[in-house]
């Protein structure tokens, strides 16, 4: 139906000179951006987990769009909501050429400049890519697309962060695995492993297996999706200031919680799996995985549903 409406407007702007001109600036001022993205697009393909959350995202957005009764206002012309977008982003776009002009370019991220100076660049380009939504759907999709936006800019900003996470995450994983243990009344040593031949490893050891807390056993993916839905659903329904860090904080614990579930199984299910280790730890990872997800989406969005209610 949005497309066919879409497709009838499409054919009687076809002919106006003022839609090429509108199409023509919007297409330059994004490609300008193709290196950002590009750079993007190739550190989160290259990182599963963040492919993973970047698909999480998608979803999530495809149910509140099929949740929303879309339609079309004011489409394919440069409407409110698309100059609104347009003006934020070219204003932080001089942001960052002002910031970049004064005080000159640094490689390290974690330099608190370039850190801001970053957050200047994927801000605008975020709402570039946003100002060409509203301008092909128009001014009805506003709530869904602002929302979608900025939660579009955490996760690319802590995919940045993700590399620099890593040991902090691990290391909390393991010790609140031996709690975990601990408290069931399970005998396990951790230790930190200095290997001459190989990077330290943090190994918990259990049942006479040595389990090594690897990267991909941090939590991030897991954790950063409970940020991403928490902020999603908090800026889709306008939520306050304090209940906002409420969703947040709930998300991210239950992340958090269940990443730590999934470690202490893995290593309680391992010594009667040995033989398809690989295929079970796969199991067992994606079943906590998408069941973070999907627990934090009923609480979240179920409480959305009872205030609208």
């Amino acid at each position: 139906m949005i497309l066919n409406s879409l497709y009838a407007s499409l054919r009687e702007k076809l002919n106006t000179a003022s839609f090429w001109l509108e199409c023509f600036i919007l297409f330059i001022f994004t490609l300008s951006f193709a290196p950002l993205f590009t750079w993007y697009a190739q550190n989160t393909a290259h990182e599963v987990r963040l492919l993973h959350s970047f698909i999480t995202l998608a979803i999530a957005v495809i149910i509140l769009i099929h949740e929303e009764t879309i339609s079309l206002k004011n489409e394919l012309k440069l409407n409110k909501h698309c100059k609104n977008c347009l003006l934020i982003s070219l204003s932080l776009l001089a942001f960052y050429f002002i910031t970049n002009y004064f005080f000159g370019a640094e490689v390290a991220i974690l330099n608190p400049l370039e850190f801001i100076k970053l957050i200047f660049l994927t801000a605008s380009f975020t709402f570039a890519i946003a100002s060409l939504i509203f301008f092909v759907f128009g001014t009805a999709v506003s709530k869904i697309t602002y929302s979608s936006t900025i939660t579009l800019i955490i996760f690319l900003l802590f995919s940045v962060l993700m590399g620099f996470s890593d040991w902090p995450l691990r290391t909390l994983a393991l010790s609140w695995s031996v709690q975990f243990f601990d408290l069931m009344g399970l005998s396990v040593n951790s230790y930190l492993l200095n290997d001459v031949y190989s990077s330290p490893a943090l190994i918990i050891e259990y049942s006479g297996q040595r389990f090594n807390v690897a990267s991909e056993c941090n939590g991030f993916g897991i954790i950063l999706n409970g940020l991403l839905i928490g902020s999603l659903l908090s800026v889709y329904s306008k939520q306050g200031f304090i209940n906002t860090i409420c969703n947040i904080a709930a998300a991210l614990f239950i992340g958090f919680t269940l990443n730590v579930l999934r470690i202490v199984s893995i290593i309680l299910i391992a010594p009667y799996s040995m033989n398809v280790y690989d295929l079970v730890h796969e199991l067992i990872g994606t079943t906590y995985y998408w069941g973070a997800f999907i627990l934090t989406w009923h609480l979240l969005y179920g409480s959305i549903l009872k205030k609208k209610i």
